[in-house]
């Protein structure tokens, strides 16, 4: 039977040798690695058969740990309470929007409507880069590069980070004129993850180095706990059968001790 090599063998519940059979690592079939690989940042070494996930800035690989919580995105909400003015302006982050009663080609410019549902679903539209483009805004008008728009109700902008955390939090939200209102001068509500969550099993170790690397993880499998590394907060069979309980997608993996 081929031999796989596996140093440090984390938490092992009974005596084990440095190397593990392949019948050993898994219960099952061996899954295929997958084709894609990952980011591991420089300095985070890594050895083969870790339980990783993406790390809280979703960037690069991190050992997968007991507690997590997925992080949040900012939001805001501007409400018109009519159609606007000529010339009013929304601040979000850097990007300001002017409302016009016939936008040009000028970025950011933003249509008047009859209604202010109507003129709230143009903003939604010039900073999403939707549909309208020369008519409900002005054609060099780029979609928002760190916002979404969408309608929470009849001339209510819902406004909301593309990027999840805090960071969000110090996004402007501002305007000028009587028929708009932000409730804050910033989004509010991002938060940080928390903790790292599994979603594969390294493949090849990582070495300690200063330049950042990949490694393929597998992403299907029955897997033998004792033959796996763990984050220190994995420390039971229960925590690590239950650490890929809600994993995102296309990860599909069992953690059962032999028996």
């Amino acid at each position: 039977m081929t031999s796989i090599p596996f140093a440090q063998p984390g938490m092992a519940a009974r005596e084990v040798s440095d190397t593990f059979t392949s019948a050993e690592i898994f219960n099952s079939a061996i899954p295929h690695p997958v084709t894609e690989d990952f980011p591991v940042a420089a300095d985070v070494p890594l050895p083969a058969f870790s339980v990783v996930g993406l790390s809280a800035t979703g960037l690069s690989l991190a050992l997968a740990t007991l507690a997590y919580a997925p992080g949040g995105r900012a939001s805001g909400r501007l409400v018109f309470s009519g159609v606007g003015t000529a010339d009013d302006t929304i601040t979000i982050g850097a990007t300001v929007y002017t409302l016009k009663a016939t936008p040009t080609t000028v970025a950011g410019q933003v249509k008047i409507g009859a209604t202010a549902a109507e003129t709230a679903s143009n903003l939604i539209a010039a900073i999403n880069g939707g549909a309208g483009a020369g008519d409900a805004y002005g054609s060099q008008t780029v979609p928002h590069a760190d916002v979404t728009a969408q309608s929470d109700a009849a001339g209510i902008v819902g406004i909301v980070a593309k990027q999840a955390g805090s960071v969000g939090n110090a996004i402007a939200t501002t305007e000028t004129g009587s028929a708009t209102a932000f409730a804050n001068v910033t989004l509010v509500g991002g938060a940080d993850q928390v903790g790292v969550q599994a979603i594969g099993v390294t493949t090849a170790p990582v070495l300690d180095t200063n330049a950042a690397q990949r490694v393929a993880i597998y992403r299907a499998g029955n897997f033998n706990p004792d033959a796996l590394n763990w984050h220190a907060s994995l420390d039971t069979d229960a925590k690590r059968e239950a650490a890929f309980r809600d994993a995102p997608s296309p990860t599909n993996i069992l953690i059962r001790k032999r028996l």
